[in-house]
């Protein structure tokens, strides 16, 4: 699990994303992005279903600031969407203390390449909202639900993706790291990423969204002043609020400059088609297909109020600290692509193991949960508003999503959480200005 606090005495940025273990299977080459392809509930809950086709984030430009792409990402995403030969990777080279057991900065940053680390896949799972990905599962008809070879949605499946690792692996002794490793990036690696992405805006690759699914616990000078010089150059930055509950907001997210993002989910997660409650639950809830039953999210405004719950551990914003939470999005039990759980471990999906039914093998496919899941379906959404309309500044982006999000008003709700029942309850400074909505915000773009 990766949150936004720090496990060493550097100041260091972790992926904000709470992973949430299920079965997991091996990847097959599936059928590129097409009329076809399939929507989930996550998709629909921001009212994707609605937007004008025409929208899909074409000439728009996404800096993925995380862990890179894992190297079997062609398996998932479409080739051409991914610009290789602007992706790049920032890390700053760290000294081991053996007195004082802890991690010293030297302040030298070298550049790696943007294919990610081998102990964590965090940044292909966070593409994967935006762009969609390529789907097979075999332990769906494990289960007895067989499902073909499919592409899962994205929120923006025509931009064009640009991988910034900036979270990267470190050996440490143990017991201080799994086996030793471990995975985050330092003030200066972040804020190089982010001044690499504004320098290629500046270059002419724009309109560029910078989405940074990560957060550490404290203010970095150095990263606001990187963003800062992005949002004067007419970047649009978008990061993850934490998942640090009432503990508050995580920075970059918690900046008031920055639209940042907490997370939700939905009231029927887990359940049957039919409006069965777990136990037992229902493997493809996820899914938005007739073909396989499953329960509609409503487009029914006061339906969907009804129908959404604010995850206990979404960071709530602290007003007399300078926090500002702007928006939620979809954030808990999000599918996709997550190949090695603990650390990369790719099973081919012509291997005739089974591995993927029995254990032998961590997978391919995993639900997530966290406001770093919540994160990209704001980004997928700024870009289709910056297709739209190329001209929008930060500013602009962000009153557009707040004005046009749908309220959530103090509440409660009880849910099935994977193996148990369990009541969320909520307040306004875990809201923001509520649930973003595709179709709204580019209507007034």
């Amino acid at each position: 699990m990766y949150i936004g606090e720090p496990i060493l005495h550097t100041k260091v940025f972790f992926a904000s994303m709470l992973a949430l273990l299920v079965i997991a299977s091996p990847v097959i080459a599936a059928p590129k992005v097409s009329l076809n392809a399939y929507a989930t509930w996550d998709y629909d809950m921001v009212n994707l279903d609605n937007v004008n086709p025409q929208y899909t984030g074409r000439g728009v430009y996404v800096a993925v600031l995380d862990t890179g792409l894992a190297p079997n990402w062609k398996d998932y995403f479409p080739q051409d969407r991914i610009a290789t030969s602007l992706g790049k990777g920032f890390k700053e080279i760290l000294a081991w203390n053996q007195k004082t057991e802890e991690l010293v900065e030297t302040g030298k940053i070298i550049e790696t390449t943007y294919i990610g680390s081998i102990g964590s896949t965090h940044g292909t799972h966070v593409v994967s909202t935006i762009l969609g990905y390529n789907y097979y599962a075999p332990a769906d008809a494990v289960s007895g639900l067989p499902l073909p070879p499919i592409f899962v949605k994205g929120i923006a499946p025509e931009v064009t993706i640009i991988p910034v690792k900036v979270l990267s692996d470190y050996n440490i002794p143990a017991p201080h790291g799994d086996d030793g490793r471990v995975v985050f990036g330092t003030d200066r690696a972040v804020a190089a990423g982010i001044d690499y992405a504004t320098d290629l805006a500046i270059a002419g690759y724009r309109p560029m969204i910078i989405t940074m699914s990560l957060g550490g616990p404290e203010p970095s000078p150095i990263i606001e002043a990187a963003i800062n010089r992005s949002i004067a150059n007419g970047v649009i930055v978008v990061a993850a609020a934490g998942n640090e509950g009432e503990s508050g907001m995580s920075y970059p997210g918690a900046y008031p400059q920055v639209i940042s993002v907490g997370a939700c989910g939905w009231t029927y997660e887990w359940y049957w088609p039919d409006g069965t409650t777990p136990p037992p639950r229902y493997r493809l809830w996820w899914l938005q297909e007739p073909t396989y039953g499953y329960i509609d999210v409503t487009e029914n405004k006061t339906e969907l109020t009804s129908q959404v719950y604010i995850t206990d551990w979404s960071s709530r914003e602290i007003s007399d600290l300078g926090q500002q939470l702007d928006v939620v999005a979809p954030g808990s039990w999000v599918r996709g692509p997550y190949p090695g759980v603990p650390g990369y471990s790719h099973l081919p999906w012509w291997s005739n193991g089974l591995g993927w039914a029995f254990g032998r093998n961590p997978g391919n496919f995993y639900y997530l949960g966290g406001t770093s899941m919540a994160t990209p379906h704001v980004t997928g959404i700024v870009a289709l508003m910056l297709q739209k309309n190329p001209s929008l500044n930060q500013a602009l982006v962000e009153e557009i999503l707040k004005e046009t999000a749908l309220p959530i008003p103090n509440g409660s709700a009880y849910v099935y959480d994977f193996d148990h029942w369990a009541e969320f309850s909520w307040y306004s400074n875990a809201t923001g200005a509520g649930l973003v909505q595709a179709d709204a915000a580019l209507e007034v773009s």
